[in-house]
């Protein structure tokens, strides 16, 4: 059904005509045989409207797809007005001519000085008025369908540049992570190979979260909690005793899903702007308290104070990937409060899920 009014393929456009046309016969073919003024039966009724409905809809269709698009749309006004009113003037004429005079008195002989009297100039005017009235009326109809097509493709467009936007988004990441951690393995390879296995299989289940997991829309909430644990004993192992990490969590995280990467990516920062960019003694702190279905997270660390870079420090310390993620999945359901301080950068982000 939504094929037949909205497609614009060939077919299902002869076919929309066709069944407007019709529709419009049999409904005032059923007006016209109701009314008792005249002798004509239903059947010749109906070829009377048939033959009308030649002329009104070849006005309808010459005003919509060629008087329309090629004179008013370009702001021919006075050309559009003209040629509207000799079209419709001359259509009358031929109406009355070949409809009324030749075949209306064809069938009905004894009606055929009630149709001598209606050739008039004032009967061609009222004619060209009716007809006009059809032509608006199919303008409208048309307007409105062309309309909501545009839209509907608007909204077509827009999500799927969402969509776009938002996988570009999901799969960016910092590859200096993936070879920081690469190079902690080979170091501790030499210096620590009694804690090789399990640094392994911290990273193994990072990088299957970032390649697998991420692409999926939603993800439990206790497995992106668990990502960020294993992620925060690997970047334990390699700043070592320089870094103060702390992470408390609180409340149940059972069943409530989210974005994958979201809260990863403000404590990546963390790492990667924070402790990454202090040469001497840093710290991390990550906060996670889940209420009902509300999530409150805070991802704070140190900075280092050097003079004219807390503007670079703002920019670097914040997410912008996850903040437009956050956009863009969580409109209206979110709040982020970043906070700059002397030798702090903080992040809270309270959320729905």
């Amino acid at each position: 059904m939504y094929n037949l009014f909205i497609s614009q393929s060939l077919l299902f456009r002869i076919i929309r005509h066709l069944l407007l046309f019709v529709s419009m016969v049999l409904l005032f073919g059923w007006v016209a045989a109701s009314d008792r003024t005249d002798q004509l039966n239903y059947w010749q009724s109906l070829l009377v409207v048939f033959y009308h409905a030649l002329f009104f809809f070849g006005y309808a269709y010459l005003t919509v797809y060629l008087l329309i698009p090629y004179l008013l749309v370009r702001k021919q006004f006075i050309a559009f007005t003209l040629l509207l009113l000799v079209s419709g003037v001359a259509l009358s004429m031929l109406k009355f001519t070949f409809s009324d005079f030749l075949f209306y008195q064809a069938i009905a002989p004894e009606n055929g000085a009630a149709a001598d009297a209606v050739l008039s100039f004032s009967g061609i005017l009222v004619n060209t008025k009716d007809m006009t009235f059809i032509v608006a009326l199919f303008a409208l109809v048309k307007f409105a369908r062309d309309r909501y097509i545009v839209e509907a493709n608007i909204r077509e467009l827009q999500r799927k540049g969402l969509e776009a936007e938002l996988k570009l988004l999901e799969h960016h990441m910092d590859p200096h992570v993936i070879f920081n951690n690469f190079n902690s393995l080979y170091s501790i390879s030499i210096n620590k190979p009694f804690i090789l296995k399990a640094t392994v299989k911290k990273l193994k289940s990072v990088l299957n979260y970032l390649f697998n997991e991420s692409k999926k829309d939603k993800v439990l909430l206790s497995t992106e909690v668990e990502m960020i644990e294993n992620y925060i004993g690997l970047e334990k192992l390699r700043f070592g005793d320089r870094l103060d990490i702390t992470f408390t969590r609180e409340g149940q995280l059972g069943g409530l899903k989210i974005a994958p990467l979201i809260l990863y990516s403000f404590v990546e920062n963390c790492f990667v702007h924070g402790a990454g960019e202090t040469p001497y003694q840093s710290w991390i702190r990550i906060d996670l308290n889940v209420k009902d279905s509300r999530l409150f997270f805070l991802a704070a660390n140190s900075v280092s104070e050097r003079p004219g870079e807390e503007r670079d420090q703002r920019k670097a310390g914040t997410s912008e990937n996850s903040l437009r993620r956050l956009e863009l999945q969580y409109p209206n359901s979110h709040r982020v409060t970043i906070r700059e301080r002397s030798n702090e950068h903080q992040v809270e982000l309270n959320v729905s899920l």
